[in-house]
């Protein structure tokens, strides 16, 4: 006989479950001392098990309805339950809440009470942005996004809503509130954080090859479902620190931790490796390899099947296969990989043409090196831009033919790579903003880590609250798309969002811990100076930009800021110096770097001419044009309107 409801939840509602307040609609459970966010199927099963109060729902039920009857949804389920059962602290061996019914399903014991405030007429719960909820930790859990239909989702969980119509969900850890309460509380035994690799060969240099071993480990730990894995940008931190791994891991909020060190002499190379329990200090497995280097990945691929043998008890066969499935069988076409991305990784025109040098001698030794490909495909995209030096239509061939290797591919991190890369071209090229989203959240959806388009593409579009959040996540779970993006790019790009959503000061903070990280990186300086342009500290501005101008080289992308600095100062005589310098120079230069000059002179009709043969050459610049702000001069003009018509984004 089932058990007699007095009342259970609506879709979205808010109710109170064993002291703690759920919102739906907020993706959050509050206790009296924690607010912990939610994914959005996570909740989905909650709400599923509240609704059946005291009765069992079996486990084909909740995947028929939250994941609809998807393959591979039951390690999902299994997931949901145990994130819901930490959210809810309920860890003990009697699992007190959430009881599981062998070969059935689950049941909630605990009652499901109305929230009184909420039914009275109180003010709902203010969204994510507005409350300013930052994920404590950054253990990698499998995050999804995706276009999610019916009405479950409808009625439920619509977090994030593009301007497109595609709705995104983030999975989202405790606060850091939370976490610092619970700081005593037992760690989770599938959680990892994986160190730099100490670097113990004669030449620092070979600093991009025991930092990449370590990423590639990192990275495939991550692809399995049971096992949180901190992030790079977390667990890198600790590169030369004097902690011990027992402070490490109580900082990272990880049971254990893995640690090794590279020597590399000539063709020889010795790895050490352990892991340690990080509350015990015991060695939970250690290796050394004294090999010829050409085993690297071989070393890489027993060091990963080793840590997830060690700590979970049973592997998907897919995840097997990714552990044990290498990129390349090359030696010497890995090794100009590595290279290739450390180079990419500076974000600089210089940098970006050697990266592709080293990317194509990558291909060149192993034409079905897949990674390589894309790799050099997303360098080619930026080498189309104001950052490279090459016109769209020389780039762009380029970099589809580098997606044919990736959509293929069996390794699914891979074929995200590859959607990627190709919601790049979809946005930046095509100007197809759904199609871009669409491709960005299949990305998401195979990888766990939202692309980094992801994120500027919302923020094209005027989904700024969105692209933070992105940004955000990247920073916490770590840079996703083949691992080239940088920590410090990723939060060069957070400046840059802040600073569309006209965010200034945030813009200027964000800036700014990324010069003080890396004084030498050069956007920095750029997105430094528009923020300061904008709050009317030009002569800081200017100086700023001579900064970004001096380390890109004088690249056309910081004389056009330079410029647009001078005019906005007065000093139009030093302005047009600039723009007649740019326009007599025989290398490229994108048409809306002119135009941005112009409209700021104000000189408005050439500025359009020039954003006109922008829109033409299909300049990545044009794209920013609903929500940059040196265009305001000009954005009452009902050419500009035109523009936006021409660009898709007029809605």
């Amino acid at each position: 006989m089932s058990n007699v409801r007095i009342w259970e939840p609506e879709l979205g509602q808010p109710f109170v479950l064993a002291g703690r307040r759920v919102d739906p609609a907020a993706q959050i459970i509050v206790s009296a001392n924690s607010t912990v966010e939610v994914e959005p199927r996570v909740m989905a099963v909650l709400i599923a098990l509240a609704q059946r109060q005291g009765g069992t729902v079996r486990r084909q039920e909740l995947i028929d309805r939250v994941w609809n009857g998807a393959p591979g949804a039951d390690q999902s389920l299994n997931n949901a339950i145990s994130l819901l059962r930490r959210a809810l602290e309920d860890t003990n061996a009697d699992r007190r809440l959430i009881q599981t019914i062998p070969k059935q399903g689950y049941r909630l014991c605990a009652p499901v009470e109305p929230e009184a405030e909420t039914r009275a007429g109180a003010t709902a719960t203010p969204p994510a942005a507005e409350r300013n909820i930052e994920p404590a930790q950054s253990l990698k859990v499998r995050a999804l996004a995706g276009r999610w239909r019916g009405a479950v989702l409808a009625s439920i969980l619509a977090v994030l809503v593009t301007a497109a119509g595609a709705i995104a969900f983030f999975q989202r850890q405790p606060t850091n509130e939370t976490a610092n309460a619970d700081n005593s509380a037992e760690l989770d035994p599938n959680t990892i954080a994986v160190l730099p690799f100490v670097n113990m060969s004669a030449e620092p240099d070979n600093v991009y090859f025991s930092d990449g071993l370590a990423e590639e480990i990192l990275h495939a730990l991550s692809q399995i479902d049971s096992l949180s894995v901190a992030s790079r940008t977390d667990s890198f931190q600790y590169r030369d620190s004097k902690a011990s791994v027992t402070e490490i891991a109580q900082r990272l909020r990880v049971a254990n931790v893995l640690e090794g060190s590279v020597r590399r002499e000539g063709d020889r190379l010795r790895v050490t490796a352990q892991l340690i329990s990080a509350s015990s200090g015991a060695h939970l497995w250690s290796s050394t390899y004294d090999r010829d280097a050409d085993d690297i990945l071989a070393i890489q691929q027993d060091i990963a099947v080793n840590i997830a043998g060690a700590l979970v008890d049973k592997i998907s066969e897919t995840e097997r296969n990714y552990l044990t499935t290498l990129p390349t069988e090359n030696f010497e076409a890995y090794e100009q990989y590595l290279i290739g991305k450390h180079e990419l990784r500076k974000w600089t025109p210089e940098g970006n043409r050697r990266s592709i040098d080293f990317f194509q001698r990558a291909v060149a030794l192993d034409p079905e090196f897949a990674e390589a490909r894309l790799a050099m495909g997303r360098a080619y995209y930026f080498a189309g831009t104001h950052y490279g030096w090459m016109t769209p239509a020389e780039a762009i061939p380029k970099v589809k033919a580098s997606l044919v290797y990736g959509v293929s591919a069996t390794n699914p991190v891979t074929r995200a790579s590859a959607l990627s890369v190709y919601g790049d071209v979809l946005a930046w090229n095509d100007r197809d903003w759904p199609g871009a989203l669409a491709a960005y959240e299949r990305a998401f959806e195979l990888s766990g880590t939202p692309p980094l388009g992801y994120a500027l593409t919302n923020s094209i579009v005027g989904n700024h609250d969105v692209a933070i959040r992105i940004l955000k996540i990247l920073l916490q779970d770590g840079a996703g798309d083949i691992g080239i993006n940088s920590d410090i790019g990723i939060r060069n790009n957070l400046a840059w969002a802040y600073f569309n959503a006209r965010r200034y000061d945030d813009a200027m903070r964000e800036a700014s811990a990324v010069l003080s990280e890396d004084p030498a990186f050069a956007d920095g300086y750029r997105v430094l100076g528009r923020a300061q342009l904008l709050l009317g500290q030009t002569d800081e501005a200017i100086e700023s930009f001579l900064n970004a101008a001096r380390l890109m080289d004088g690249t056309p992308v910081a004389k056009s800021d330079l410029a647009v600095a001078m005019a906005q100062a007065g000093r139009e005589t030093e302005a047009h110096a600039i723009l007649d310098e740019l326009l007599k120079a025989e290398i490229y230069v994108p048409a809306p770097l002119i135009a941005q000059i112009y409209a700021n002179l104000g000189e408005h009709d050439e500025a359009f001419v020039w954003l006109e043969k922008g829109v033409e050459d299909r300049a990545r610049g044009v794209i920013f044009l609903k929500i940059n702000p040196l265009y305001d001069l000009i954005r009452d003009d009902a050419r500009f309107s035109g523009l936006l018509l021409q660009l898709n984004l007029n809605s």
